[in-house]
């Protein structure tokens, strides 16, 4: 039978997780030979045979979000306006910031790094929130499209599915540490890095809350090609290839892991980042494999008001980012850095005429972080190296031109402060940082 080529629109793609989606979908209709969809433009090329059913093809993606339209109007929504939207991002920015100082003011929360204190159940539910998203329900999509469909019991093929997907997010996420440590070492490329992340979460942050489409702007085909090509390889028996299924889950091009990517990526350690990864992957499971709930959640009226939330959340992460970056260059905002309160009445001892700092480096940072000394007489700097594996083992101290990394055991730092400032250091990334106030 002849094969024939037509060109729908389809209303409400949005990302390159969508394109995925959308081909998955209308490629289950059986006279359907070839799928190219495009959320750039919002369109999908059909190759088929005999005739089109456009009502059944409705029917396989209006469940996602999606569908099928006549005319190019019809595919923008004429919903709240952009200056409504940057309203609504200024004001629950106000609020989130309100409520930070207050309940720092009050002692309510521990004084800490902005961004360097994600723990793992924040990650957790980082995860439970990606999994809400249309993007990352392809990954839903994926299994219940192939180990769904089994008829035997798919007890197994379903553990499979979710443990690989598991440790392929924590495998890339230990890539990711090694390649982060690297970095961190090299005070040039950690700057760098640190401003690609800032930018990164800045601009994810403003397309989750609307303000312009960041995913229209960069191309994640990459992955999402290769995702396609391994898939078409896999999905002809997923009772066997279950695993392999569930691990190029990885490679789905989805915003929310891509942020927490390039977190695990600033942790410069390759056991921290593979755990946050791996819990990030954990907090995906439950709604992935509950596809239904996902889509009635995003037709909720609160929906998109869920997803600004979070957007100015990513922002103000990717604001701390740049503080990071100045933190590299010995400046710092109060606003983003720590301190961290020891229970010693005096922090400075003077011994023999110089004046001694003692100061822990461990996995969560430097303690204590903040001392003050007197001008003019020399100081002894005693860092000793708990733990230095991490980005908190390349230390910078930019007013005293250090960066070394530290070595396990004892590291020792002498100086005379000739002038009364503040002498900022940090660790590689400026994620964990303190300071030295020269009175």
């Amino acid at each position: 039978m002849k094969t024939k080529k037509t060109s729908l629109k389809i209303k409400g793609m949005h990302c390159p997780s969508c394109e995925v989606l959308v081909t998955d979908k209308l490629s289950e209709i059986n006279n359907i030979k070839n799928v190219k969809a495009n959320f750039r433009n919002q369109t999908a090329e059909i190759e088929y045979s005999g005739q089109l059913n456009k009502k059944a093809l409705n029917e396989k993606i209006k469940n996602y979000g999606y569908q099928i339209v006549e005319n190019k109007d019809q595919l923008n929504d004429v919903g709240e306006s952009w200056l409504k939207r940057i309203i609504d991002f200024i004001v629950i920015s106000v609020f989130f910031i309100v409520l930070y100082l207050f309940a720092k003011e009050l002692k309510l929360i521990p004084e800490t790094n902005f961004s360097s204190h994600l723990n793992y159940l924040t990650v957790f539910l980082l995860g439970l929130m990606a999994s809400t998203s249309t993007c990352m329900a392809t990954s839903g999509v994926l299994f219940l499209s192939t180990i769904g469909k089994l008829e035997s019991d798919k007890t197994v093929p379903t553990i499979s599915f979710n443990l690989g997907r598991i440790l392929s997010y924590g495998f890339f996420g230990f890539v990711a540490g090694l390649i982060g440590r690297t970095i961190a070492y090299n005070l040039n490329l950690s700057l760098l890095l640190t401003l690609v992340m800032a930018i990164f979460m800045i601009a994810f942050g403003l397309d989750l809350a609307g303000i312009f489409s960041f995913q229209k702007i960069v191309s994640r085909s990459f992955t999402k090609n290769i995702f396609r090509k391994l898939e078409s390889k896999l999905v002809g028996n997923p009772k066997k290839t279950a695993f392999f299924l569930g691990a190029i889950t990885y490679l789905l091009p989805c915003g929310f892991t891509q942020a927490v990517q390039v977190y695990a990526l600033g942790l410069a350690d390759p056991f921290k980042s593979s755990l946050t990864m791996i819990v990030f992957a954990i907090g995906t499971v439950p709604a992935l494999t509950a596809i239904g709930l996902i889509t009635s959640l995003t037709k909720k009226t609160f929906y998109p008001y869920f997803l600004k939330i979070i957007g100015v959340l990513v922002v103000l992460i990717g604001l701390s980012y740049i503080s990071n970056f100045f933190a590299l260059k010995g400046i710092s905002f109060s606003f983003f850095n720590s301190k961290q309160v020891s229970n010693n009445l005096s922090l400075v001892k003077t011994e023999r005429g110089k004046q001694i700092i003692r100061m822990t480096v461990d996995s969560s940072g430097y303690f204590p972080n903040d001392f003050t000394v007197k001008k003019g007489v020399p100081v002894k700097w005693i860092i000793d190296g708990k733990n230095v594996f991490g980005c908190q083992g390349f230390f910078v101290v930019s007013k005293l031109n250090v960066q070394k990394s530290l070595d396990p055991g004892e590291n020792i730092f002498e100086f005379t402060p000739q002038k009364s400032e503040i002498i900022n250091f940090s660790c590689g990334m400026g994620m964990y940082r303190g300071q030295i106030v020269v009175e």
